[in-house]
């Protein structure tokens, strides 16, 4: 496998950094079951976040989704980004897909690189036009493969020709009649593949037997699991952090305006919060009368915990986007949120300095909905 897949992998990142530049174009759907329908066309990037998810519409720019039940049928000129449960593709993708969920189904043609982390994954339809990289738990390829593929996880099937070579460590590896490899075959497994009539592998085949049940992971396996892994949090932040924000703005407003006039004080508050809270919640539980103060104590403290992190994404993305675009005022709304998640989640891959600053973060949060809480009590008195 070539440098393709390494940048394919790399280009999660690379993508959040350069959001605050192109984040306006961009169009987001967000509810119980967003669609976009075969009658519509966007000319930029579309986000989709909800339970049940269709896309049948064009898109031409990139397509980001997260959901439990997801199905894309309209053809998207640039990337496809998708985590989620169960997911159906059978679109046309103008470039590279990454995708991470239980049910995978791909059926439609792909013109670059194939990213894919699954429980179970088929690939189908026209062919993937550049290279395959791929961990999970079975796998199946009935779809022709323009470059190389890189697999491990548990039982594949390839039963298509494959322009390049192939890597495979996992558990089972079986060539169908239809398989063709150009390449070479590399691959680590338990006992050697099963190779059907009709099967070619025009290259030279190496085969090392696994010692123990559990595949060794490579170099670009590393990449393909660090980018689902940043997709999957990227996805999942952005829809907490739109139902707070959206759902709750006039609450998110006023957290922004706390977090803005006295961010010091309202850390400081936040550090206080996460450090007294859990312990009086345990000096309660240890006194009979107190237990259900001291439950609901440890209650509190984890839906502080809970919310804390999209908070805080909404909290930068309002102050970052009033450094870069000027407005008079600190915005909430879906483009701040996107740049906020966007940063928060690049911030997590920065050893130590982007922890530090996303611990800041979720203190200035916390004191933030501490200090809004106290007015509202004030208010009561």
């Amino acid at each position: 496998m070539n440098k393709s897949l390494a940048v394919s992998g790399a280009s999660l990142l690379i993508s959040a950094l350069i959001i605050p530049a192109v984040v306006l174009a961009a169009e987001v759907r967000v509810g119980e079951s967003p669609s976009f329908s075969s009658s519509e066309t966007v000319k930029n990037d579309l986000y989709l976040a909800g339970g049940n998810v269709s896309s049948s519409g064009k898109v031409n720019g990139d397509l980001g989704i997260a959901g439990g039940t997801i199905i894309v049928s309209g053809p998207v000129s640039q990337d496809l980004a998708i985590g989620g449960g169960s997911i159906t593709v059978t679109a046309e993708i103008g470039d590279d897909v990454r995708v991470g969920g239980g049910n995978i189904f791909l059926n439609g043609r792909v013109g670059n690189d194939v990213v894919v982390g699954g429980g179970q994954t088929t690939i189908a339809g026209a062919g993937i036009g550049g290279d395959v990289l791929w961990g999970g738990g079975m796998l199946r390829v009935d779809a022709p493969v323009g470059g190389d593929m890189q697999l491990a996880g548990g039982e594949v099937v390839i039963n298509a020709p494959v322009h390049g070579n192939v890597s495979f460590k996992g558990q089972k590896l079986t060539l169908g009649k239809d398989a063709v490899i150009d390449g070479n075959l590399d691959y680590s497994a338990q006992k050697e593949a099963t190779i059907e009539a009709g099967a070619v592998v025009k290259g030279k085949t190496t085969y090392e037997q696994q010692k123990t049940a559990t595949p060794a992971i490579s170099g670009k396996g590393i990449i393909a699991l660090l980018s689902l892994l940043f997709l999957g949090k990227f996805l999942a932040l952005l829809v907490f952090a739109l139902a707070l924000g959206l759902f709750f703005r006039r609450y998110a407003e006023a957290l922004v305006s706390n977090a803005i006039t006295q961010p010091l004080l309202e850390t400081g508050r936040g550090l206080i919060v996460l450090i007294v809270l859990p312990v009086v919640s345990v000096m309660l539980l240890v006194t009979l009368i107190g237990v259900p103060l001291g439950i609901l104590g440890f209650l509190a403290f984890g839906i502080l915990l809970l919310v804390a992190s999209p908070l805080a994404a909404v909290i930068v993305g309002s102050v970052v986007h009033k450094w870069i675009f000027k407005p008079a005022e600190y915005q909430v709304a879906w483009q701040t949120i996107l740049l906020g998640v966007a940063i928060y989640t690049v911030l997590g891959f920065i050893p130590l300095v982007g922890g530090i600053a996303k611990f800041v973060l979720i203190l200035l949060a916390v004191g933030s909905m501490m200090k809004i809480k106290w007015d509202m009590a004030k208010e009561w008195r």
